[in-house]
């Protein structure tokens, strides 16, 4: 359990919480946290998914594309740390917005490819990737013939190898899984997404079988909620969720793990009542906000959403909402509203 800490010279009791490493969210795509799930599966593959649900002259995708990508990223960054994640993989080009003042750490050192279907030189980003990076790539995301052969395209293509990382993976066949073992790659694990999309998940006994697996959200196109769902369904399947949340994520994305990134919470799958970034707080409760002084308070607004307790976060939430509210409202966040904006009194802002 906790007892005081200092974290920015400021003496925080931390009692009955349980301090922890930061969460690693594997897999997402930020810039669609305002998205809702979109789409009527169960579909036999996330191609004929993509296919059905992209229809950028329509609503509700024409709405929300509308809103400036900037501001969608920011919201991404919010959801994944409303649920203690203080790292996240963006599968995505690196934006500049990560390098300045993000609400969390975003991956920047991994090369890339969408998916089979999707990228046409899929050689070519696993060549130009260098080599102490990992390849990052959807595959086998789906339950047809098309989705269990994908795992040996790509093994032929030469880029099925220890630093490989292959997003889903449900498709795979008991002779693909021997595969990836045999290369030594490793896979992120969606589950919420995977049944939205296509009926299922990855089986307990992949879980459990000691390939290297991390656990990610996916889009909220796919997943609505955020990575403590992720966490309470692999609860519910493995006793590995603590480990594939945090320590296997950066044995996969090969992550530093870094000393100043923590949480404090009741117990692990549970929001958080603290984040901690490179030594800064950047979520913090209402309850443990009355331990900040004034100058620190003044960094901090509050911000609930739907189905979980009201925070403070070193966000200038009122002016987001405002930006936002002007292409979208109401404003949900993966899903979920977002319930009301400024400083909470119990922080004596």
């Amino acid at each position: 359990m906790g007892s005081h800490v200092i974290v920015e010279g400021i003496d925080l009791d931390l009692d009955e919480l349980q301090i922890m490493p930061g969460l690693v969210n594997a897999h997402d795509h930020l810039h669609f946290s305002l998205f809702p799930r979109l789409g009527l599966g169960p579909y036999e593959n996330a191609t004929e998914w993509a296919r059905d649900i992209y229809h950028p002259d329509r609503e509700p995708v024409r709405s929300h594309l509308a809103v400036p990508k900037s501001l969608r990223l920011i919201w991404g960054g919010l959801r994944n740390l409303l649920a203690g994640v203080t790292t996240v993989c963006h599968h995505d080009e690196y934006h500049p917005a990560f390098d300045s003042g993000f609400p969390i750490r975003v991956v920047k050192r991994f090369g890339w490819a969408h998916s089979l279907a999707f990228t046409e030189d899929v050689r070519g980003r696993f060549e130009t990737t260098p080599a102490d990076q990992p390849f990052i790539i959807h595959l086998a995301e789906g339950t047809d013939a098309d989705a269990a052969g994908e795992i040996f395209k790509l093994h032929e293509l030469g880029a099925l190898t220890e630093r490989t990382v292959v997003v889903h993976a449900v498709g795979l066949t008991a002779e693909g899984w021997d595969l990836l073992r045999r290369a030594g790659a490793a896979a992120v694990w969606c589950p919420r997404s995977n049944l939205f999309t296509v009926g299922r998940t990855l089986p307990r006994q992949v879980i459990d079988s000691g390939v290297r697996i991390a656990l990610g959200t996916d889009s909220s196109l796919t997943s609505e909620g955020d990575f403590l769902d992720e966490i309470q369904f692999a609860k519910s399947m493995t006793a590995c969720a603590r480990k594939i949340a945090i320590q296997g994520a950066h044995d996969v994305l090969r992550t530093p793990k870094h000393r100043g990134d923590w949480i404090a919470t009741r117990r692990f799958g549970e929001a958080p009542e603290l984040v901690v970034i490179d030594g800064e707080i950047r979520l913090i409760s209402p309850k443990l906000a009355k331990y900040l002084p004034q100058s620190v308070c003044e960094c901090f607004h509050r911000i609930q959403v739907e189905d979980r307790p009201a925070v403070l976060v070193r966000w200038d939430v009122p002016a987001l909402l405002e930006e936002t509210s002007r292409y979208l409202n109401p404003i949900r966040l993966a899903g979920r509203l977002v319930c009301g904006a400024g400083c909470h009194p119990a922080a004596g802002c």
